[in-house]
C-alpha cells in the first residue's frame, strides 16, 4: 500500500486534512499580540528544575570524549544516528534573549536528536515541560523517562508537532512521576535539513495541568509478545512478509532488552516489507490501544489492517513515525471498523534501510455500553464572530433551517469587520449556540497562568452577562495543552480542538472534540465521503468555518477579507450545506448535539 504522511493520515476518516487556520503573525506582532514578554508562558519564581543556557558550556565533539555528541550547550547534547552534518548554537532569541540553535544540512540518513539535561523528578508529582519552538522541518516532542528499577523508555508523545515556520509555537507535556519515574529528559527529533531553534524551555512541578484518562490495561492480544520459539529465524506465530520489487532480509536478534525482530531492505523500487502475526478477532465498533518498540534508520508506517466479513480488507494508516536511532515507544489508539472480523497492526517499511521492532502490544480499550451512537449528527462551526458570517452564512442556514455554533471573542464584538452585539443577540434569539473563542483571539499556549485564568474566565463572564451562558469552548488556532485544560476545565464542559476526524462513542473526548476544517481546498468529495462515512458509524461531525466571502466573476475568492486558506466563497458554502441537507443527518449545535448524544 503507498505509504502516507502521518499527517493526513492519523484517524478514522482518509482522507481528511487539517489545516490549522492560524492567523501569519510577523515575530514582533506576535509579541505585541501577547502582550509582550512578560504574558508570554514561563515557570514560576524559581520552579524551573531545567538550567538557563550557559554561552560558556560550548561542547565542540572533538572534546567532548564521547562517542557521538554533534555537540553540546549548557547540557543540551545534540546526537546524530546516520549521515548528516549538525552544529548546535546559543542564538538571538525572539521571546527571550537568547535561544539554541540546531542546524542540520547534508542530511541523507538516520535521526539528529536535541536532548535537554536530565532532571531528577520526585514521587507521585505532576509536572509541567513547554518551551517555545521554531522550525522549517518537521519534529517530533519524545520523553526519555527513567525508571527506578534502572530501565529507561523513550516514548514517542502522542501530540505530532509538525508546524514548520519561523513564529514560535509553544510545545508541551505534563506527567504524573508516580512510583516508578525518576527523572526525564525531553528529546526533539528531526531528519531532514533545516533548523530548529528552541527557547523559554522550562519542567516545573505543576498541579494546574489536567492530565488524560487513561483506560484500565486489557490484555495483551498480540501473540507471542516475547518473541519465544525454537525457529532460528523467526518466533512462534510470526512471519515475515515482504512484497513488490525489493530485496529483503528479515531475521531475530538478541539485546540487552530482549529479542527484536528486524527488517533489511535494498534495492527498492516498489513494495513493503514487515513482521506480521497472526490476526485478532475483533468486531466492529470496538476500539483499541496499539504500542510497539521501534529503531530505524528511515521513516516507518503504523498501519492498521482489517479483514472484513464480506471477504475485503480495509487499511488505515495510523501515523508515519520519524527514523529513530534510540529505541522508541509509540502508541496509537483506532476503532475497528463496521464488518471487521479481524484486526493487524504492524510496523511497515517502504524503502532502503533496517528497521527493528519489539514490544507488541494491543489492548481492548472499548468502553461500556453500547458500542455506538443510536443516530449521526453534524455539527456546523464558524470561529471568530465574523461579519461575513452574519451577512453571508445566516442566510444559507436559514435555507436548510440548520441551527450553528459561533465562537465568539467577547472582545472582538463591535469592532470593525466583526458581528455587532445586536447581531449575535439575533443569533441567539434564532437558535444559534453562542460558544466561547477565549477572550480575545490569543494562543492560549503561550501566556502565563494569570492571563490564561483571565482569558477564559472573562470568556465565559462576558457571554453570560450579555445572556449566553455557555459551556463550550474552542480555544483560538486550536491550540491547547495540558495546562489550558486545566484552566478550561474550571469553566467549560466541552473543548473543542482541531485534530481531523469524526467523533464516536469510543473516541469520543469532551476536552477535545475532532474536527473537520473547511478550507478553500475542501472538495465536494472529500466532505461527501466524511458525511458517509458519519452516517456509516453513527458518528459526530463537526464542521469549521472562518470566513464568508463574495463570488468573484472569475469564480476565485474575495481576498479583501482574508488572504488565509480558511476563506470560502458564499457559493461554496451554499453547495456545501445542500450537501449535508441531502445527506439527512441532523444538524444540532455543538452543546445540543453532545447532551443529545450522550442521553440518557
Amino acid at each position: 500500500m503507498p505509504r502516507k504522511r502521518r499527517r493526513f493520515l492519523r484517524v478514522l476518516l482518509n482522507p481528511l486534512v487539517v489545516i490549522l487556520a492560524v492567523v501569519a503573525l510577523i515575530t514582533a506582532g506576535w509579541l505585541v499580540y501577547t502582550r509582550g514578554t512578560a504574558s508570554l508562558a514561563q515557570a514560576r519564581p524559581g520552579a524551573n528544575l531545567l538550567p538557563a543556557f550557559d554561552p560558556s558550556a560550548v561542547v565542540t565533539p572533538a572534546a567532548s570524549g564521547q562517542p557521538d555528541p554533534a555537540g553540546q550547550v549548557g547540557g543540551w547534547t545534540v546526537r546524530r544516528s546516520g549521515a548528516a552534518e549538525t552544529s548546535l548554537e546559543l542564538a538571538a532569541g525572539e521571546v527571550q534573549s537568547q535561544a539554541l540553535r540546531l542546524d542540520i544540512a547534508g542530511y541523507s540518513s538516520g535521526d539528529v536528536t536535541l536532548t535537554t539535561p536530565r532532571v531528577d523528578v520526585k514521587p507521585h508529582q505532576t509536572y509541567l515541560f513547554k518551551a517555545f519552538a521554531s522550525s522549517d522541518i518537521d519534529f517530533t516532542l519524545l520523553a526519555r523517562r527513567y525508571r527506578a528499577d534502572g530501565s529507561t523508555v523513550l516514548e514517542q508523545l502522542r501530540n505530532p508537532l509538525e508546524r514548520p515556520g519561523n513564529t514560535p509555537y509553544t510545545v508541551s507535556d505534563a506527567f504524573d512521576s508516580g512510583e516508578a519515574t525518576t527523572a526525564v529528559e525531553y528529546v526533539f527529533r528531526l531528519a531532514s535539513d533545516g533548523a530548529l531553534k528552541i527557547e523559554g524551555a522550562y519542567l516545573e512541578p505543576a498541579s494546574d495541568v489536567l492530565l488524560p484518562a487513561s483506560p484500565p490495561p486489557g490484555p495483551n492480544l498480540i501473540p507471542n509478545p516475547g518473541l519465544r520459539g525454537i525457529q532460528p529465524a523467526g518466533p512462534d506465530a510470526w512471519s515475515p512478509y515482504a512484497s513488490g520489487a525489493l530485496t529483503a532480509e528479515s531475521g531475530r536478534s538478541q539485546d540487552a532488552g530482549g529479542s527484536y525482530l528486524w527488517t533489511r531492505i535494498s534495492n527498492y523500487r516498489s513494495g513493503e516489507a514487515k513482521w506480521q502475526y497472526q490476526p485478532i478477532p475483533v468486531t466492529g465498533d470496538r476500539s483499541f490501544e496499539f504500542g510497539a518498540t521501534y529503531r530505524s534508520d528511515r521513516e516507518v508506517d503504523v498501519v492498521a489492517e482489517f479483514e472484513l466479513a464480506n471477504g475485503g480488507r480495509v487499511f488505515h494508516s495510523l501515523e508515519t513515525v520519524l527514523p529513530a536511532g534510540d529505541w522508541t515507544t509509540v502508541s496509537e489508539a483506532f476503532q475497528a471498523p463496521a464488518g471487521a472480523t479481524t484486526a493487524m497492526v504492524t510496523l511497515v517499511a517502504h524503502g532502503d534501510g533496517t528497521t527493528n521492532v519489539r514490544n507488541y502490544s494491543l489492548s481492548d480499550t472499548t468502553k461500556s455500553g453500547p458500542l455506538r451512537w443510536s443516530q449521526p449528527m453534524v455539527s456546523i462551526t464558524f470561529d471568530d464572530g465574523w461579519q461575513s458570517v452574519y451577512d453571508r452564512a445566516l442566510p444559507l442556514l436559514d435555507r436548510h433551517g440548520f441551527r450553528s455554533t459561533h465562537y465568539i471573542n467577547a472582545s472582538s464584538i463591535e469592532t470593525p469587520n466583526f458581528m455587532t452585539a445586536a447581531e449575535v443577540r439575533q443569533l441567539h434569539q434564532a437558535g444559534h449556540e453562542i460558544a466561547a473563542h477565549s477572550y480575545e483571539h490569543v494562543d492560549l499556549t503561550s501566556i502565563g497562568t494569570d492571563r490564561l485564568d483571565e482569558q477564559v474566565r472573562k470568556s465565559e463572564e462576558a457571554l453570560a452577562a450579555a445572556g449566553f451562558e455557555t459551556r463550550d469552548l474552542a480555544p483560538p488556532y486550536g491550540r491547547h495543552d495540558p495546562q489550558v485544560d486545566w484552566y478550561a476545565n474550571q469553566y467549560f464542559d466541552i473543548v473543542r480542538g482541531t485534530d481531523d476526524g469524526i467523533n464516536t462513542r469510543q473516541s469520543l473526548d469532551q476536552h477535545d472534540l475532532k474536527v473537520f476544517y473547511v478550507t478553500d481546498q475542501t472538495t465536494m468529495a472529500t466532505l461527501s465521503e466524511a458525511l458517509a462515512e458519519t452516517a456509516r458509524m453513527n458518528g459526530w461531525l463537526i464542521l469549521v468555518y472562518h470566513q464568508i466571502a463574495t463570488p468573484q466573476s472569475t469564480g476565485t475568492q474575495e481576498h479583501t477579507i482574508a488572504a488565509d486558506r480558511s476563506t470560502i466563497t458564499s457559493d461554496v458554502l451554499a453547495a456545501q450545506l445542500q450537501l449535508v441537507d441531502d445527506s439527512n443527518i441532523e444538524v444540532q449545535p455543538v452543546m445540543q448535539a453532545f447532551e443529545k448524544l450522550q442521553g440518557p
